[in-house]
């Protein structure tokens, strides 16, 4: 649903820029090269603005940042292209082509004697989100990997993580895993913690690994459209009613990675959790995470420990 829709936008997008540039050819004698150029900057252009906002907007509502994190500029400006890069390549390219890109659970019938690694999108994505991250966790020789894909994009916590329990669930029947260990990133991390907590996921999973999610809310979610990204707005009661027993030991080890650089995720330190162990990265944005090699090789010794117990 989430990359047909993704589709449906482009072509939308592809086709005021075909009118712009008839436009401007016909009324203003541009040439057919040119105008080509100019779609192509317009459409770089508004995706460079909606990431710029995202960093200003993270300026704004910032929380308190170690002083040892600062930045130098040459760092800073890696941090905004790399973050332009990856929301560029998501939401043009690599989500829209998802069922090509990733492999179903049901086309690798081939038996674990290991935990299942599930892989688990955030907000407005699809499991084309994890292909990078995927192939580099694979490459240097983790199995058994798998990337889910919940729908439609604007369902509640609670509905994604149903759907989640059902995939695990049948996931489990076809490789004969026991258990999974949890990957998400994002919402995807409540997305799991939802499903432990009310979906029986305890006795099912062996290490949850969140990236990047918000656990007490993003201050930009007040710009989120959907019941799941209501579901993250500081002081909502869902989060609240999730986060009510934080302090007591969680039925599962749980350790979360993130940025202080986040763009999306702010105050930063909403990623921290009570009873999770902390992990924080440094000049890396909410989806460069997912492109990133420190980050990949900090999950493959997180899911290496709990693979090889």
């Amino acid at each position: 649903m989430l990359a047909r829709s993704l589709a449906v936008l482009l072509a939308l997008e592809l086709g005021l820029y075909c009118i712009a540039g008839v436009w401007l050819w016909s009324a203003h004698g541009l040439s057919p090269r040119l105008a080509v150029l100019a779609a192509l900057a317009s459409a770089l252009a508004v995706r460079f603005a909606l990431v710029a906002l995202s960093f200003a907007l993270a300026h704004v509502y910032r929380g308190q940042v170690p002083a040892t994190v600062s930045l130098a500029p040459r760092r800073r400006i890696k941090l905004y292209a790399s973050e332009f890069l990856a929301f560029t390549l998501l939401f043009t390219l690599i989500q829209p082509l998802a069922h090509r890109l990733v492999t179903r659970p049901d086309q690798r019938t081939r038996r674990l004697s290991i935990p299942a690694i599930v892989l688990i999108p955030g907000i407005y994505c699809n499991a084309g989100a994890w292909w990078w991250m995927r192939g580099r966790l694979e490459a240097a020789g983790l199995s058994g990997l798998f990337a889910a894909t919940l729908e439609p994009p604007l369902a509640s916590i609670d509905e994604l993580a149903s759907q989640l329990s059902l995939q695990i669930e049948s996931l489990c029947a076809t490789t004969g895993a026991r258990r999974v260990v949890l990957v998400g990133h994002s919402m995807g991390g409540l997305i799991a913690r939802t499903y432990i907590r009310n979906f029986g996921g305890a006795a099912r999973v062996a290490k949850l690994i969140t990236l990047a999610s918000p656990h007490h809310g993003s201050a930009l979610a007040r710009w989120a459209v959907g019941l799941g990204g209501q579901q993250l707005r500081p002081g909502h009661p869902w989060l609240a009613k999730l986060n009510a027993n934080e302090s007591e030991p969680s039925p599962v080890p749980i350790v979360s990675l993130f940025s202080w650089h986040d763009n999306l995720v702010v105050p930063q330190s909403s990623a921290e959790l009570v009873h999770a162990d902390s992990i924080a990265f440094v000049g890396i944005g909410h989806l460069s995470l997912l492109f990133s090699d420190e980050v990949a090789r900090r999950l493959y010794q997180e899911i290496s420990a709990a693979t090889q117990k």
